[in-house]
């Protein structure tokens, strides 16, 4: 037995090497991925209204493209793609890969030069790389559309035309224009569609896809062309923060929200817009209170067209607010109808209702939280449901869809910008709190880290948000593996006295000074990174539990201290010698 522990823990130490290995590299290329710059949200509506009016025109031997822009829809790419083209950077490229019947694709640099390898074409950048902008136009006939490698965010200037309906690159490639209909662009768009190519679909005579000349010219659609066609839905993922998260877009309703992490959404509408998110099966926090509770918790998105009988700055009804069907009424904790500092009305109010469970002789109690607002055609509902015991291990992620939901107002997409008003705030935190009288239904430890009060100050300081990525991970990896063992349990206890004598301070100096916060982001993220080695490993015993924790701790004194240390000790030696 002593052979095969001492074996084991070889393997284990072994495994966690390898790991460690794996993952630094990854870290270190995805840590400094050079993006190109985003058009910052306070300018994006102005940005977007100077683009509106533009088009583009390619001229090339078989004849000019004219193209369409639809800033609203990927604003950082159209603005990218007139910058290449004003200038001139698509000149004296060619159009390298030709596939009739799917697209036409250039915009690499590697093509310039007559002398270059047709091997490495289609391999150039304009040395960024584009984060996506997903959206729901439909690559049919005749759409532009930004091409991209593996890597979801790794757009740069290559673009391509679509030659036939190609909808298996809907959601997956940013469409950002289209070949304007009535013009000679689509003939040309065949005719280059129907060049001879060889085996790797390069043009034989490649000249004859050179582009000559680029303009931007100032043109508005007239009004005769149809919209683009579109799909009813799309989900996106989406760099934030250094994490990624999952981006709703629907454009029968023109709404756009980042999901809640580890959350998904399922379309329930039926005439109108209705959306139920559920925690899905990655999201193990939220599992443990279903198991618990029996209940599902769920965030209801609807919208509906806006009764005009409602006078003043009522979002709706006073009686018309949701609720369960039940013989007990409705209770109301709270109900407010309030004002955003860009003067639009909101209805946010909390109830509670008791229902007779036919299971069971006891009743039982749901909270419900809801806010209503309107952008005066249509109203909007954002509402969570869940036990009332069970109610604010989830709040956050109601939380989380309010504060980042976008509906189209003035012709953009705008956010709705309640979240940050004094009435919302004390909604929020008063969804916090136990209810009263109330215990904790876990009998040997709460699942703190789904309290927005608790744990992680310092990470969500430094990434902006409780349910960032990397937050949700730190918290998952403590309730769901160090907490499961006694060890891990009493060092978290010791733990905390130590990190809630300091932490509160830094968070709020984070808050206060951006380049502090940075600086703070910087230190932690290798620590993070270390942490993310125990999703890789299976711990089934206090013994394994110890194992890996002192060989993180171990590693992260290396980063941290020993590393340093060595290299400060290098310096000093080096200008003794001089």
């Amino acid at each position: 037995m002593a052979f095969i522990e001492v074996r084991k823990n070889t393997n284990v130490n072994f495994k966690l090497l390898l790991i460690t290995l794996i993952l630094i590299p990854g870290f270190v290329g995805s840590a400094f991925a050079l993006y190109a710059d985003l058009i910052e949200e306070d300018d994006i509506s102005d940005m977007i209204q100077k683009m509106e009016g533009k088009a583009v025109l390619i001229q090339t031997h078989e004849g000019t493209f004219m193209i369409e822009l639809f800033p609203a829809d990927a604003p950082n790419h159209v603005y990218r793609f007139l910058e290449l083209i004003e200038s001139d950077y698509y000149v004296g490229t060619h159009f390298h890969r030709i596939i009739d019947g799917f697209m036409v694709q250039g915009g690499d640099a590697n093509t310039k030069q007559p002398e270059s390898p047709e091997n490495i074409w289609g391999t150039g950048k304009p040395g960024y790389e584009l984060k996506n902008e997903f959206n729901t136009i439909k690559h049919v006939r005749g759409v532009v559309s930004m091409a991209r490698g593996n890597d979801l965010d790794s757009a740069g200037s290559q673009f391509f035309i679509v030659h036939r309906e190609a909808n298996h690159l809907d959601g997956q490639y940013t469409a950002f224009g289209r070949l304007i209909p009535g013009t000679h662009s689509l003939k040309n768009l065949d005719n280059m569609a129907g060049m001879k190519v060889d085996i790797d679909k390069r043009p034989l005579d490649p000249l004859r896809t050179k582009i000559l000349k680029t303009s931007v010219i100032e043109w508005t659609n007239p009004g005769i062309f149809l919209p683009p066609e579109r799909l009813d839905s799309v989900t996106r993922d989406v760099r934030k923060g250094g994490g990624i998260v999952t981006q709703y877009i629907d454009s029968r309703y023109s709404i756009i929200f980042d999901l809640p992490y580890r959350w998904d959404a399922v379309d329930i509408s039926s005439g109108s817009l209705g959306l139920s998110l559920e925690p899905n099966s990655l999201n193990h926090s939220a599992l443990m209170a279903i198991e618990k509770s029996g209940f599902v918790p769920k965030i209801f998105v609807g919208a509906e067209k806006r009764d005009p009988n409602i006078e003043g700055n009522y979002v709706i009804n006073p009686s018309d607010f949701f609720a369960i069907k039940s013989e007990a009424a409705a209770e109301f904790l709270n109900n407010n109808l309030f004002e955003n500092e860009d003067g639009r009305f909101a209805h946010i109010m909390t109830t509670t209702q008791v229902l007779t469970d036919p299971t069971s002789t006891d009743p039982v109690t749901f909270k419900i939280i809801q806010i209503h607002f309107t952008d005066g055609e249509t109203n909007y509902s954002i509402i969570y449901i869940n036990l009332i015991d069970f109610f604010r291990y989830e709040i956050n992620a109601f939380d989380q869809t309010v504060q980042n939901f976008k509906i189209m107002l003035d012709g953009q997409y705008r956010f709705i910008n309640f979240a940050g008003t004094d009435i919302y705030k004390q909604v929020i935190r008063d969804g916090r709190e136990p209810p009263q009288g109330g215990e904790s239904p876990f009998a040997k430890s709460e699942p703190e880290p789904l309290l927005g009060d608790g744990g992680c100050l310092i990470a969500t300081a430094s990434y902006g948000s409780e349910l960032a990525p990397q937050v949700q991970q730190l918290r998952e990896l403590r309730d769901n593996t160090v907490l499961q063992t006694k060890s891990g349990s009493i060092f978290m206890t010791t733990f905390n006295q130590f990190y809630y004598s300091f932490s509160p301070m830094i968070a709020d100096y984070e808050r206060e000074n951006p380049a502090f916060k940075e600086v703070v982001k910087l230190t932690i993220t290798p620590l993070l990174a270390s942490l993310t080695l125990l999703q890789h490993t299976d711990i089934d015993s206090e013994y394994e539990m110890l194992g890996y924790g002192i060989s993180i701790i171990l590693l992260n004194m290396g980063m941290y201290i020993i590393a340093p240390a060595v290299l400060i000790m290098k310096i000093r030696s080096f200008y003794k010698l001089q």
